[in-house]
């Protein structure tokens, strides 16, 4: 009887899909596969499999890093000064500020884009013009395919690489290559949970548009950063906000993430990337400056390394920016850099429901209410009275900092 030395799933809570024991894998004795609800997970070919170990060895959960406290952390305030990046951003434009320094170098960039289909996969470039490819949010996890054995080749190419990504695909990476490369810079977006890609696709398909040619989760043109949109773009561009789309509804739900998200490992102050990078909504509550354009969009950015800091000076010419301390930049706001996203109570009875009738469950649980449409309508309302940002922050003490 073999002795038990392989990745074995039982609680899927336990893995967050980030692939690093298939990568390892020098038997090819692992796929990553969909379950019912569209997650990846290892299947092993118990033929092929060695018993080495290593796939065990590579998992961030099981092998789960502390916090190392003694970090020197800096954090900013930033915003493109490129008003075509800065629109085309989630938030303030600080993804791609870092991403172009890399580049700058002669380096690759990776990160979350859409294929033909407009599923959610990861790649990389080697230029800035395709850079546009990884901004805006993409609010379901992403397929890393062979993205880790990519990295690996070029940092043996002594190739600078920046890669992007949710703070467990950081860790799966930096527990795959078995070391933290010079030659590496890693960012983490500070992650809400992502929701299941069949979701998505379910709700790619109920839209039987066949000239899309983009999905847009935070789009600022029609009514700014504070208020973005779901922007469908097409022969008729159409717009949604989170109390319309069902995408955006099914996000904030809680109903659809990934097992792992409602009890994450790596939520956390001093991270093992050399960035993490979020929004910044209320930015008067940091500083008393009209240095930025708040409805324009501002990033937070924490610099957590050495190599991290070697760069800033590049980075920061590329924004308007104010250093502000990183106590004051995870006191407000930043509640999902701490916390884990709490299950639906209606999660099972969901997921039952899902497995037999995808279109009818999502319209189901997510078709806007007479309610959603009222808020809409206020929200709207008051943003052409110019009174949208007191009555954000309003609402959002009342239900709560995770309220969009």
């Amino acid at each position: 009887m073999r002795e038990n030395k392989m990745v074995n799933i039982i609680d899927k809570s336990k893995c967050c899909g980030c692939g690093a024991c298939a990568c390892i894998c020098n038997v090819k004795a692992i796929k990553m596969e969909s379950d019912e609800q569209g997650f990846l997970y290892p299947n092993i070919d118990l033929n092929k499999c060695v018993c080495c170990n290593k796939c065990n060895s590579v998992c961030p959960i099981s092998n789960y890093k502390e916090e190392d406290k003694s970090l020197h952390q800096s954090a900013y305030l930033l915003q493109h000064k490129d008003k075509e990046i800065l629109l085309d951003s989630t938030s303030g434009g600080a993804f791609s500020a870092i991403a172009e320094s890399v580049i700058d170098l002669g380096g690759v960039v990776f990160g979350a884009k859409y294929d033909s289909g407009f599923n959610v996969v990861h790649s990389y470039v080697d230029n800035k013009k395709d850079l546009k490819l990884f901004r805006n949010s993409k609010y379901v996890q992403s397929n890393l395919r062979d993205c880790f054995k990519t990295i690996k080749r070029f940092i043996f190419e002594k190739r600078y690489v920046l890669f992007s990504g949710t703070p467990c695909q950081i860790e799966g990476l930096l527990n795959f290559l078995g070391e933290n490369s010079k030659w590496l810079i890693t960012c983490d977006v500070v992650c809400h949970g992502v929701p299941s890609p069949i979701v998505w696709r379910t709700y790619i398909d109920s839209l039987n548009d066949q000239n899309i040619s983009n999905l847009r989760f935070r789009d600022k043109t029609k009514y700014g950063y504070l208020y973005s949109q779901f922007k469908i773009e097409s022969l008729n561009n159409s717009y949604e906000g989170i109390e319309q789309n069902i995408m955006l509804r099914a996000f904030f739900s809680e109903i659809c993430n990934r097992p792992s998200c409602y009890s994450c490992k790596f939520k956390k102050r001093y991270r093992r990337s050399d960035f993490t990078i979020w929004d910044c909504f209320d930015v008067n509550e940091f500083c008393k400056t009209n240095l930025f354009k708040q409805n324009l969009g501002i990033s937070r950015m924490i610099v957590h390394s050495t190599k991290g800091k070697s760069l800033l000076n590049d980075i920061l010419e590329k924004c308007v920016f104010q250093e502000i301390s990183v106590e004051n930049a995870i006191h407000y706001d930043a509640k999902e850099m701490f916390e884990s996203v709490k299950k639906n109570s209606n999660y099972d009875e969901f997921w039952n429901s899902f497995i037999k009738n995808h279109n009818q469950t999502i319209n189901t649980y997510f078709a806007p209410s007479l309610k959603n449409k009222l808020e809409e309508t206020i929200r709207k309302i008051s943003y052409f009275l110019g009174i949208y940002p007191f009555i954000r922050k309003i609402y959002k003490k009342i239900f709560g900092n995770r309220s969009r």
